[in-house]
């Protein structure tokens, strides 16, 4: 195991900006593209953001192609990490909440009153989600030794400041997070984590 850091170091999370397709859908696993406006979110986003040693991404293409191109061009290591990915949401992608309903109503009801133990249909549950995402953060947390941004989703985001707020279910709910979204958090060992600011993109 790596040896703990002695200083601080600050992880930064983006939220990929607008794909193409359908809006208001159950997106997990499905592989949309960013669109140009999405492509501008997130440029604008890097803009106000610090300045990153690293780069870690979702293996996803909306956020893995701007991750791997953002790393090109200021000569940084980009690393994909499957952990990083957005909940999965089974036979559900690509439907709206209303649509899923109506195929699955039983199960749609089950998952929207008790995500944390009733998954879509082939997909996963919400104890998931936050079980690799928190290990995605503990590996990064122990590594990491230079200023990461970390390329993601609402949900995985969603996870990371649940932990470190401790903020209950009820309430990582109401954290608006659209596209080009992003955060950024202090990190040292053996000390809770340090949210340090949050942006809500336009």
């Amino acid at each position: 195991m790596a040896e703990s850091a002695a200083e601080p170091v600050l992880f930064g999370f983006l939220r990929h900006g607008e794909v193409a397709g359908p809006a208001n859908v159950y997106r997990g696993r499905d592989d949309a593209s960013l669109t140009p406006r999405g492509w501008q979110q997130m440029h604008a986003a890097l803009a106000a953001l610090p300045r990153w040693g690293a780069v870690v991404s979702s293996p996803a293409r909306r956020c893995h192609d701007f991750a791997r191109d953002v790393a090109a061009v200021h000569l940084l290591d980009c690393t994909v990490d499957e952990s990083w990915r957005e909940l999965d949401f089974g036979t559900w992608e690509g439907l709206r909440p209303d649509e899923a309903a109506a195929r699955d109503a039983g199960a749609h009801a089950a998952f929207v009153r008790d995500p944390r133990r009733h998954a879509p249909p082939g997909g996963e549950t919400l104890d998931a989600l936050d079980a690799r995402v928190g290990a995605a953060l503990a590996r990064l947390g122990e590594s990491a030794r230079q200023p990461t941004l970390v390329v993601t989703h609402a949900g995985a985001m969603r996870a990371v400041l649940a932990q470190v707020l401790g903020l209950a279910d009820s309430h990582r709910t109401r954290i608006a997070l659209t596209p080009g979204s992003h955060f950024v958090v202090s990190w040292l060992a053996d000390a809770p984590p340090l949210l340090l600011s949050v942006q809500c993109a336009d």
